[in-house]
């Protein structure tokens, strides 16, 4: 009786656990708009002989030591509250977030819940362990790039957000969004980022030029986004104050 018991116990946890691991074969490729993430989604799985979305390790390991990678800042300012910003960055679905000109977010695997999200659906927010999958529309529409970023950390009190490339990708390197009160009623937003490949002239050269792009329409969409939300603000207070 025990021993039936200890082994339909064994049995319903090691059912659990197989359940609970997102495999690459549940993937609906048909809701993944781009040809190129497709490919790249297809290829993480064969390069790094993985099943499971949870075996994607992102680059640059804590304590690494970061020899021979490329170094790149940016600032940015919005004229808004310092927990305006923060707020409008972490609250913002990735889906919205990365939804520019330069960029859309084919797919989402969240590490936390073991779930994935399409570019039609919206997340609950960024948070820790959410793998955003990128679609790069540039040149004007003539280069298309698939790459992953992964939410490595999210430290409230330095206003900081950092992003790590996952592995099985053409790059390794780290981002850091970090926010900070700046003067006039600004808040200075600065992207740091490093990064290394195969190719030393991709490093200093290209990816610069075109991660640029990217990260400016990126925090232009942030900055539209956080505005919107203080107009809606501002609306809301006059209602009240005319309904008193």
């Amino acid at each position: 009786m025990l021993r039936t018991l200890s082994i339909s116990i064994l049995t319903l946890i090691l059912c659990g656990t197989v359940r609970a691991q997102m495999a690459f074969t549940q993937v609906d490729y048909n809701d993944i708009p781009y040809r190129k993430v497709r490919t790249y989604v297809h290829d993480q799985q064969v390069r790094g002989q993985i099943e499971h979305f949870s075996q994607l390790k992102a680059t640059c390991a804590d304590g690494q030591e970061l020899i021979g990678f490329e170094s790149y800042q940016k600032k940015y300012r919005i004229k808004a509250t310092l927990e305006e910003v923060w707020k409008g960055y972490i609250s913002a679905s990735p889906t919205s977030a990365w939804k520019t000109r330069k960029s859309s977010v084919a797919l989402v695997y969240d590490r936390k819940k073991d779930e994935l999200k399409y570019a039609q659906d919206t997340c609950n927010g960024s948070r820790i362990g959410q793998i955003v999958y990128l679609h790069m529309n540039l040149l004007k529409g003539f280069y298309h790039l698939a790459t992953a970023i992964e939410i490595t950390d999210i430290i409230a009190k330095n206003a900081t957000i950092e992003l790590s490339y996952v592995e099985s990708g053409i790059n390794e390197g780290k981002q850091w969004i970090t926010m900070s009160e700046g003067k006039n009623s600004y808040v200075d937003i600065i992207h740091t980022s490093i990064i290394r490949s195969d190719s030393k002239f991709r490093d200093k050269y290209l990816y610069p030029y075109f991660h640029n792009k990217l990260i400016n329409a990126f925090h232009r969409n942030m900055e539209r986004q956080i505005v919107q939300t203080q107009k809606s603000k501002k609306g809301d207070n006059l209602l009240a104050e005319s309904l008193k």
